[in-house]
């Protein structure tokens, strides 16, 4: 078409061309308005799961003192066989519903296979935007498995406008018979407000109604916020910590134990202190460590790898010093760090990275680390006298990953 015939027909259908675009702009418009505001679910048939069950007792708070769970004997009392405790973090269900799917189809296999008494959920479980639906569904999964669980909240719970609410995915949640998330308001002993939503402790009992474990669910938020930011001279885009009321309800709850009572604490940040055992243990440059040795400082890692830095927040408040203060807590579990999955004994505290369970976000197959998926999940046996063991579960060992594989 010749530039003067190409003007002449732009003259002629002036109209017509501004009415096509205009329904163009409209439909793109249109499209990302659904995508911004329209829930969308995870990609999970409910009806079809089979249930798993459970024969966890649940003892209500009462009179001051905490939630209690035990494993019945048979026989009218309290089994001192290992409370076992299936650990998922960082599941990372978005809106990328083809690896979500795998996610999902995983996680459920996995609490059909171990039959845990309980199953923690290490923050970072939905996340993106226009989430509410997705936040019932991995309740409404939970109630169809008949399996007690908990949560905390991760960085990303909440972490955008289209987001419900940090506070609305704790009131959903405990909503659910079998979440045991405590979503009260706790008050310290001077009257004080605890910072945080979902901040929960329960005992584990073991025979003779003995507490052989005080779990203890901590929410460690997300980005600082602007007034701690410009009060501590810390970078807005830090990541949030444990606040002083926190550490106050905990020192408080752990000093109403029986003295000698063991704990464990499950919080989605890792603490500062992490970065600091790494340091002390010394790292390889493959992210392996000398599993052999033993540092002058007590150090030692037991298991596991880091492969990125700590990602704790940029102010320490002081929670792990509390922790080894009080001499209670044996053991705090994170997730956060992807591709982390260590236990390292420092200062006779067990950090501990859960393995990361989602294939929505980054992996060692995303950061080049590795040809083969490393997603799973973690045990926790609390024993009889409260000592801790630990089993470690990859996908790829149960199921064939073949398929999610190729989303990479």
């Amino acid at each position: 078409m010749r530039k003067d015939s190409l003007k002449t027909f732009l003259k002629e259908n002036k109209k017509l061309i501004i009415i096509i675009i205009s329904v163009v702009l409209v439909l793109a418009l249109g499209s990302t308005a659904l995508g911004l505001f329209v829930n969308v679910g995870i990609d999970v048939d409910i009806s079809s799961i089979e249930k798993v069950g459970t024969d966890t007792v649940v003892v209500p708070a009462a009179n001051g003192e905490p939630l209690s769970l035990y494993k019945p004997d048979g026989n009218g009392g309290i089994s001192s066989e290992p409370f076992k405790i299936l650990a998922f973090t960082d599941t990372h269900f978005d809106t990328y519903r083809k690896k979500g799917k795998y996610t999902m189809e995983y996680m459920v296999a996995n609490i059909q296979r171990e039959k845990p008494d309980l199953v923690v959920f290490v923050g970072d479980i939905v996340t993106s935007s226009s989430n509410r639906k997705r936040a019932e569904q991995i309740a409404e999964v939970m109630e169809k498995l008949e399996v007690y669980w908990v949560t905390v909240l991760g960085n990303h719970e909440g972490d955008n406008f289209r987001s419900i609410s940090r506070e609305k995915f704790i009131e959903i949640y405990s909503s659910y018979p079998h979440c045991l998330i405590d979503s009260g308001k706790k008050i310290t002993s001077d009257n004080e407000e605890v910072w945080g939503n979902g901040n929960t402790q329960i005992n584990v009992l073991t025979e003779g109604g003995v507490v052989s474990q005080s779990l203890f669910f901590i929410d460690s938020g997300n980005r600082v916020s602007k007034e701690d930011a410009q009060t501590l001279n810390i970078d807005t885009e830090s990541y949030d910590f444990v606040k002083e009321s926190q550490i106050k309800w905990y020192e408080e709850r752990v000093e109403a134990l029986p003295i000698g009572t063991k704990s464990m604490i499950f919080v989605h940040i890792p603490l500062p202190e992490y970065q600091e055992a790494e340091d002390d243990a010394g790292k390889n440059p493959d992210g392996t460590f000398d599993y052999e040795a033993t540092s002058a400082k007590g150090t030692k890692v037991l298991f596991g790898k880091s492969r990125e830095s700590v990602s704790a927040s940029d102010y320490n408040s002081g929670f792990f010093d509390s922790i080894v203060s009080k001499g209670s807590t044996q053991a705090v579990i994170c997730g956060h760090d992807h591709v982390n999955n260590y236990r390292i004994l420092y200062k006779n505290v067990l950090l501990c990275y859960n393995r990361s369970s989602g294939y929505s976000s980054y992996s060692v197959v995303t950061n080049g680390m590795s040809d083969k998926l490393e997603q799973g999940a973690s045990i926790y046996y609390v024993n009889q006298d409260g000592t801790l063991s630990f089993g470690d579960i990859i996908n790829r060992d149960y199921f064939d990953d073949t398929e999610v594989m190729k989303l990479y």
